[in-house]
């Protein structure tokens, strides 16, 4: 049985993964290029992109000039916090994500099929052992779903007591329709700097990874 450790801010770490909710979804799925997603199920290639990048990224469904600037608003003042390491993000969804959205996201960026994770509790545990093998312990994964309440009114209990880097979890709600599930890396090193992206190898993987067609409507 997997040992689950709780953390003071309230995060779960179970076998070297942190998590903002355990355990994660039974399903995930991610719209990609076709070609990207016979790499990552053949090869186990994941590039996990700097969310600086995400933030300069000029398409209006993908891109968020705020990803990873947590606020919040209290007493009509603003509460903002960021990260001071590098933080890396890849992105998917949780199966509730509509069709529609799914359509939408295709077309902003040409992308040609979904994938669908049958087992993500597996995928994150390959990560993570591969993380440790090309990286040295310089990140440690950290999965969950995206909170949608950016500049949400709180009080001051609810501000205290948000999770570790909640800001990496957190976007607008005109984001909502994405049911974002958020893989993230943070760069716990102080010799390096990795640049706009990280690229994972955890092997084959047509095991826990299937392509599928996007929907039709």
């Amino acid at each position: 049985m997997n040992a689950i450790t709780k953390t003071d801010s309230g995060t779960f770490v179970v076998n070297g993964v942190e998590y903002n909710d355990y355990p994660p979804p039974d399903k995930l799925i991610k719209v990609m290029k076709k070609c990207r997603a016979e790499e990552l199920i053949s090869q186990g290639t994941m590039r996990f992109g700097n969310l600086e990048e995400y933030r300069k990224w000029e398409n209006e469904v993908l891109g968020d000039i705020n990803d990873g600037n947590g606020m919040y608003t209290m007493k009509g003042h603003e509460y903002n916090t960021g990260s001071a390491n590098e933080v890396f993000a890849w992105c998917s969804s949780l199966a509730t994500i509509s069709n529609k959205r799914v359509l939408e996201i295709a077309e902003s960026n040409n992308y040609e099929c979904t994938i669908e994770i049958s087992s993500p509790l597996e995928l994150f545990q390959r990560i993570s052992k591969a993380l440790t093998t090309e990286y040295n312990g310089d990140f440690i994964l950290h999965c969950g779903p995206v909170a949608y309440d950016r500049g949400s009114e709180v009080d001051k209990g609810i501000l205290n007591s948000q999770q570790f880097h909640f800001n990496v979890f957190q976007k607008g709600t005109n984001f909502q329709e994405d049911s974002e599930y958020r893989l993230s890396l943070t760069n716990y090193s102080l010799k390096k700097n990795y640049g706009i992206g990280v690229f994972v190898n955890i092997g084959n993987c047509s095991d826990i990874v299937q392509i599928k067609e996007l929907p039709t409507c």
